[in-house]
């Protein structure tokens, strides 16, 4: 709590002895420091004068903490955003090779490489747009949710929430580009001679 020096004594403060003096300077605090402790030692040189800090340094050790926990949930976000990759990488893939049978048929009728590629990875953009849609849904419902939480941050901040659903957008292409461009390559004789 910060008061006034005219607010001390009063009836709401009787027995306020103030321990810190804030100076709003634009000075450097070398060249601030002796001036102001020669001042306070000419008033009462029994004051001790300690701890002289700037206020960036008081603020940086209050919110140290919250530094921290933004750095955990950043390392947690990193990590889930590679199991998500590597699942969705996963599920494509695992996908796409059920297929095989059928890409190959669709080659030996004459499909081209691309036309394949081009079928599979919409339907990829369908299954990520079937996630994005409803998960944008829930996110903007627990930001408004967890408002009183934020600070600083908009729960509906359009820029978050278009980064995060073309990411998971850019994740599913691909995951499955490379699974099917694997598919294509493999001569169609070779998939029949599989089964």
């Amino acid at each position: 709590m910060y008061l006034s020096y005219e607010q001390q004594g009063g009836p709401s403060f009787p027995f306020f002895m103030p321990k810190d003096l804030v100076i709003r300077a634009t000075a450097p605090m070398a060249q601030l420091a002796p001036a102001v402790r020669r001042i306070i030692h000419e008033a009462d040189p029994t004051q001790p004068i300690s701890s002289v800090r700037l206020m960036s340094d008081i603020v940086s050790d209050q919110t140290a903490s919250r530094t921290v926990q933004v750095r955990v949930i950043a390392a947690f976000a990193v990590v889930a955003f590679f199991l998500a990759a590597v699942g969705i990488h996963g599920l494509l893939a695992f996908s796409v090779s059920q297929r095989r049978h059928e890409i190959g048929v669709r080659l030996a009728l004459g499909a081209q490489q691309g036309a394949i590629v081009g079928l599979v990875v919409r339907q990829g953009v369908v299954l990520a747009l079937c996630g994005v849609i409803p998960g944008v849904a829930l996110a903007y419902a627990a930001g408004r949710w967890m408002q009183s939480l934020l600070f600083g941050v908009e729960p509906g901040d359009a820029t978050t929430f278009a980064a995060a659903a073309g990411l998971c957008v850019l994740m599913t292409l691909a995951g499955s580009l490379m699974p099917v461009l694997r598919a294509v390559k493999v001569a169609p004789a070779s998939v029949f001679r599989g089964e």
